[in-house]
């Protein structure tokens, strides 16, 4: 047994994985005032949230083999920089050696994420893929010929900050024209709440998906869009870079499956003008959703 803990840009996630099975998970949304405070908020809720898991399964931390952290960001040396977290250099792994005997890592969560498709989920039949996670921010992976992509240093494939805008809106890492700060579900939801004068109304992804998209279609129209053009440009671009077998989507984008949305996106990728080459990857979504992360976290550790 091993637990993977997923750290996301809202919330602490820990589950007990056995293979590609989540046994029990359990998360904690952070509130404003967690945030104030992140570094402390994150190793309480860690710990309180493994003590729980534990507890639940009738469990003690002696049959745990491994704990793998799926974070987001950089990550380097067990070393998180997070700009959607607002953490610099945080060494979230060695402080849980300190507190726990097993073996501890720490990876980008894109990584994770696509390790978990790729071993178990819409990738395991495919050598050359790649992996977009969608949601707060926009990361991934690639494969090519069946191995993860990684460099020596950092944790590489920052497809979220990759410039799709020149001149564009300065993004939180501090670059303009970010491709997540067009194409994250986040952005997707300001545009959207700022178009239906619900700035101050805290709505939930799915309440966003399957509520407002449908009720105020016409209001919004031109924002989605946006948001399918901007997800164009930049997935043609991973495209002509590393000519996949199929492209996967995961995070909270992985929910659109059947979606109109989804499906416009697709339609756009397909046109002969949208990419380099005439053929065009296969476009699937994860199949273990936002608990990609959390398994991921535990694979081949």
């Amino acid at each position: 047994m091993k637990i993977g803990i997923d750290l996301g840009g809202s919330h602490v996630g820990v589950g007990i994985i056995e293979d590609a099975n989540l046994l029990i998970s359990k998360d904690k949304i952070f509130t404003p005032e967690d945030k104030e405070n992140i570094e402390n908020s994150i190793v309480k809720y860690i710990d309180k949230l493994i003590d729980e898991v534990l507890t639940e399964q009738g469990m003690s931390i002696d049959q745990i083999e491994k704990i793998g952290v799926a974070a987001p960001g950089t990550v380097s040396g067990g070393c998180i920089t997070s700009y959607n977290l607002g953490l610099k250099g945080f060494n979230l792994q060695a402080i849980l050696e300190q507190k726990y005997t097993q073996p501890i890592r720490v990876k980008n969560d894109g990584k994770c994420a696509a390790l978990a498709e790729k071993k178990y989920g819409a990738m395991k039949d495919y050598e050359d893929c790649v992996f977009v996670n969608i949601g707060t921010g926009v990361g991934g992976a690639a494969f090519l010929d069946g191995k993860l992509l990684e460099p020596a240093k950092y944790s590489g494939f920052e497809f979220g900050h990759m410039t799709i805008v020149k001149d564009g809106i300065e993004c939180t890492c501090g670059k303009r024209g970010c491709f997540e700060r067009y194409a994250s579900i986040k952005s997707l939801k300001t545009r959207i709440k700022r178009r239906l004068d619900m700035e101050d109304v805290d709505i939930s992804g799915q309440y966003m998906r399957e509520e407002l998209m449908v009720k105020y279609h016409n209001e919004v129209r031109n924002d989605v869009n946006d948001f399918i053009s901007y997800l164009r440009i930049g997935i043609c671009n991973l495209i002509d870079i590393f000519e996949p077998e199929v492209v996967c989507f995961g995070g909270s984008f992985s929910y659109y499956e059947g979606h109109p949305v989804l499906q416009q996106l697709i339609e756009e990728i397909y046109k002969p003008e949208s990419t380099f080459n005439d053929s065009k990857p296969k476009i699937v979504t994860a199949e273990f959703k936002n608990n990609a992360g959390i398994i991921g976290a535990t694979v081949d550790f």
